[in-house]
This record gives structure tokens, C-alpha cells and sequence, in this order.
């Protein structure tokens, strides 16, 4: 594949990973001290009706990452290395959207549907615990994946440089 389009796939991913790695520190630095300080009266920071459309922001940067990561490991599949570790990165990623697609992403819009005058609950509070103790490794396997990206896109550079030479990837 065209060298050109394989940097600009490579690139793309990196932006789109990047982008979730800040959505993920605004999320956690920003919106989930607030909603959940004292649930469920202030889970209207995350309800549809009341609050941040977290929605609006994640499907896009994970559809670029997925599209992206796609587009990277086809254009420079011939490259060893380069695949090598687009594949850890990816396993990575896979990791954090599958562990979020069980477990977070379905406790989040529960927690949705809990009307906001609901009495308190020691099992609602420890539901919210559990989902704050458990978040905090979503963000290092995002971690893990950008810098895996970022890797790949170095030594793509470096195997089509012609500065280096062609090197064995």
C-alpha cells in the first residue's frame, strides 16, 4: 500500500487514541467526582435529559480509533515489527471495549434510569464504588495502546525513511 496512506493511518490512530486518552482524564478528573458524590440526586450529570452527552463524544473517537486501527494494520501488514506492535496496542484497546462493553458501559446507563429522587442505598453506594475502583485501568490500557501506536508509527518512519535505508521491519 501506498506509503503515504500508511503514515496518515497511522497518524489518524494516534489522534484518535489521544483523544480518548483526554476525554478519559476530563471524565475522570471532571464529570465522575461530580456524579458520584451523592448518588443517585447527582447522577444528573450523566442523565440523557440533564446531563453531558457522553455519548456524542465516544461513539465518534471510538469509531475513528476502530477505523483507523483497521485501515493501519492492513496498510502496513508486510511490516513485521510495525504489526507486531499495532497488534499489542490492539490488544489492548480490545481488552478496555470489551471490559467496558460488560461491565461499564451497561452500569453507567443503569445508573441512568435511576430517578434522581430515589431514596439513597448502601447497595447503590457500593455499586458506584465498585464502578470508581475499577475504572482507574481503563485509562492505562489506553495508555498502553497509544504508546504502542505511536511506537508503530515510529518505526513505520524508520523503515520507509529513506534517510535510513530500508531496514528489516
Amino acid at each position: 500500500m501506498n506509503t503515504r496512506v500508511s503514515v496518515w493511518c497511522l497518524v489518524g490512530l494516534c489522534f484518535s487514541m489521544a483523544a480518548a486518552i483526554g476525554g478519559g482524564l476530563y471524565e475522570a478528573l471532571v464529570l465522575v467526582p461530580l456524579w458520584t458524590a451523592s448518588p443517585p440526586s447527582s447522577f444528573s450529570v450523566i442523565q440523557p435529559e440533564t446531563g453531558v452527552p457522553l455519548q456524542r463524544f465516544w461513539l465518534p473517537v471510538h469509531g475513528a480509533i476502530t477505523l483507523f486501527l483497521i485501515a493501519g494494520l492492513v496498510a502496513t501488514w508486510k511490516g513485521i515489527r510495525v504489526r507486531r506492535i499495532l497488534l499489542v496496542g490492539t490488544a489492548s484497546y480490545v481488552v478496555m471495549r470489551v471490559w467496558s462493553g460488560l461491565f461499564f458501559i451497561p452500569e453507567m446507563l443503569a445508573f441512568q434510569q435511576i430517578p434522581l429522587d430515589s431514596p439513597p442505598s448502601a447497595e447503590l453506594s457500593a455499586r458506584v464504588g465498585r464502578w470508581l475502583s475499577l475504572t482507574v485501568w481503563r485509562e492505562p490500557l489506553d495508555v498502553l495502546s497509544f504508546l504502542s501506536f505511536l511506537l508503530a508509527l515510529y518505526w513505520f518512519g524508520r523503515s520507509t525513511s529513506p534517510i535510513v535505508g530500508s531496514e528489516s521491519q
